[in-house]
């Protein structure tokens, strides 16, 4: 018995020695050859002390580089584990499309986002806040609250404000002929609030009949490129040269009669408003001001559009109070005479005309071009001519969400002094 169990565990050790001797013969098998022996000095032995010593310069240099990227791939890599957008995402907007996030964007106030929520606290009641950044520390911070039917059917309130910090805003003067040689910047700081009781809509109109408190501060401008404000002009010159406090009476009409938002084919926009203006901690300054913008849209055939535009402002004093230089009629910009840098000509009296030719190229995007032309006048009725109108020409393309809402657009426009590339992002989420 004992014979037979030591025949079997030799058999099976027998048996693995000649396994393993199998597999090692199969290893040895598959290695390469050897190859021809390289020379001991022909040998890669790895970077000598001499070396690695001259690479530590340009390590150091580049080491905040480095540790930059592997950190933003580390919190990248974080992010995406964890689900962080997506969350934030479904904080901040809903399937309904009440609450939403978009991102904004303006020559003027910079780039942002704006949160909107509708039917905030019950329906109708609806509240936009919006923050934009830009260069040499570029803010613009916004916040509106409104329900056209708070207190009746249509009787409602709204309540807004904004905060703005522009340190590089050009002043060239005030007049139509104001010379683009004598360009200087300077940095406007101004809080706002406003509260507007609303009546409406009658006829697809809105009333507003309210008052609003501003504090506007006037600094030296922070482009270095360009000369400041104080270099050429004294505030015997320039009414508002540090800013002024005001406060402001309002009354506005606004009329919507367009058939869709983004690419309408018919109807129009109408706007009206008056404002009495005082100083809050003087009698320096006071002004009125009326205002009237009119656009009206045709269809030529498929849905080809011609788009007619007319504003006009009128700023008066009120007595022998001065008007700030900052509340003048402006033209320049992207919104007005849009070939001319930003507020390139201000006066207290303003006109503007403008075409638009429209044509759809995909159910969310078109393609126009524009001549516009217009001047300031000191005093439009005593002053007006048709001579001396400065004016604008470009074209550009407009993208628009499936909702209608207008949402992106890239235009250039072109005048007797420079040529000019406006993007514009959501711009219109803003307002209501």
């Amino acid at each position: 018995m004992i014979r037979r169990i030591s025949l079997i565990c030799l058999s099976i050790l027998w048996l693995s020695f000649v396994a393993s001797d199998n597999v090692l013969a199969q290893d040895e098998d598959d290695k390469e050859p050897p190859g021809e022996q390289v020379p001991i000095q022909e040998r890669d032995m790895g970077d000598n002390f001499i070396e690695i010593l001259g690479e530590v310069p340009g390590k150091v240099i580049t080491l905040p580089v480095s540790l930059f990227f592997k950190g933003l791939a580390k919190a990248a890599g974080f992010v995406d584990y964890n689900d962080i957008i997506l969350r934030i995402t479904d904080i901040l907007t809903n399937e309904d499309g009440t609450r939403k996030v978009r991102p904004v964007f303006t020559p003027v106030s910079g780039g942002g986002l704006i949160f909107i929520q509708d039917n905030l606290f019950k329906n109708g009641m609806n509240f936009r806040a919006a923050a934009s950044f830009g260069i040499r520390t570029r803010r613009n911070f916004y916040g509106k609250l409104r329900d056209t039917q708070l207190f009746a059917p249509k009787l409602g309130l709204q309540i807004s404000g904004f905060y703005k910090r522009l340190p590089d805003e050009d002043f060239f003067g005030i007049g139509n002929n104001s010379f683009e040689a004598n360009q200087t910047n300077y940095l406007h700081d101004e809080s706002n609030f406003e509260l507007e009781f609303l009546t409406g809509p009658f006829g697809r109109a809105l009333i507003g009949a309210g008052f609003s408190l501003s504090n506007v501060n006037i600094q030296e401008g922070k482009d270095p490129n360009v000369p400041t404000l104080d270099s050429l002009f004294t505030a015997n010159q320039i009414p508002g040269f540090s800013g002024a406090d005001m406060w402001t009476l309002l009354f506005r009409v606004y009329r919507d009669t367009r058939n869709v938002t983004g690419h309408p084919t018919c109807g129009g926009e109408a706007f009206f408003s008056y404002e009495y203006s005082q100083q809050l901690d003087g009698s320096e300054f006071g002004y009125s001001k009326f205002t009237l913008d009119v656009r009206h849209y045709f269809e030529l055939f498929y849905q080809r559009v011609i788009a007619l535009r007319f504003r006009t402002e009128i700023t008066d004093n009120i007595g022998q109070n001065k008007i700030p230089f900052f509340r003048l009629g402006a033209l320049g910009g992207s919104e007005i005479l849009r070939g001319y840098r930003s507020v390139r000509f201000r006066d207290k009296d303003l006109m503007l005309g403008g075409i638009e030719y429209i044509w759809p190229i995909h159910a969310m995007a078109s393609v126009y071009g524009f001549f516009e032309e217009g001047r300031v006048f000191t005093d439009v009725f005593d002053d007006f001519t048709f001579n001396d109108f400065k004016y604008s020409v470009g074209g550009g393309f407009r993208i628009k969400a499936p909702d209608g809402t207008l949402t992106a657009i890239l235009e250039f426009g072109k005048s007797d002094e420079q040529f000019r590339i406006n993007f514009v992002l959501n711009r219109d989420l803003g307002s209501f």
